[in-house]
């Protein structure tokens, strides 16, 4: 019997996560860590899927308790280097404040030519966040794949997925009111507008 699949709150739910794995060709078996797993949604929906399926974070709360969860940080992943066939980053890679350090991590600890997974949001307007907001770094897509491609990995594939982030956000707007949500973002109407948020799925190979 599977495990239980819990309900996820990002953009497209398991849809972009299907097509990174689909796009990746991983066999059955393949060992994929989840780095920001929260309480472990993906790692349990890749598990049933037949994959080794493993996670990460920093929140004991949250990972304590579970079987094929790990406390542990980004930039210090428990694991032995060569030991990863994936690694995905949902909704988590903007939030983390060493970025050079991740990366860094995740290509010890990949396969030679194992792939890097970020779906993640971006600016494709005129300005950018690099910090202080509870969305984390917001930049525009340039500077994620040159960042990808300093720490030794080549972009395979880069997809749009901003409609995804659309519909998630007008929810919380028609729930919550636009002035909640704006709030809870730490941002005005107008930085909004001008930073145009977008959201994409990465899929980034480890150079051998």
């Amino acid at each position: 019997m599977g495990k239980i699949v819990r309900n996820i709150k990002r953009p497209g739910g398991f849809k972009i996560t299907d097509r990174a794995i689909s796009f990746c060709e991983f066999r059955k078996g393949a060992k994929i860590l989840d780095i920001g797993c929260g309480e472990g949604a993906t790692v349990d929906y890749l598990i049933n899927k037949g994959f080794e399926a493993l996670g990460v974070d920093k929140n004991p709360t949250n990972a304590a308790s579970q079987q094929n969860l790990t406390i542990g940080t980004a930039e210090t992943l428990p694991f032995p280097n060569s030991s990863m066939d994936g690694i995905m980053m949902e909704c988590s890679f903007n939030l983390m404040d060493n970025q050079q350090e991740v990366l860094k991590r995740c290509f010890e600890v990949l396969k030679p030519t194992g792939k890097l997974i970020i779906s993640v949001m971006y600016a494709r307007g005129k300005t950018k966040l690099e910090n202080g907001c509870c969305i984390g770094r917001i930049v525009p897509k340039d500077e994620i794949i040159q960042k990808l491609e300093t720490h030794g990995f080549f972009v395979k594939l880069f997809e749009d997925y901003s409609d995804e982030l659309k519909t998630m956000w007008g929810q919380m707007i028609f729930d919550k009111g636009a002035k909640a949500f704006y709030c809870g973002l730490g941002l005005t109407p107008e930085k909004f507008k001008e930073m145009k948020c977008g959201y994409c799925l990465i899929v980034a190979q480890k150079c051998s």
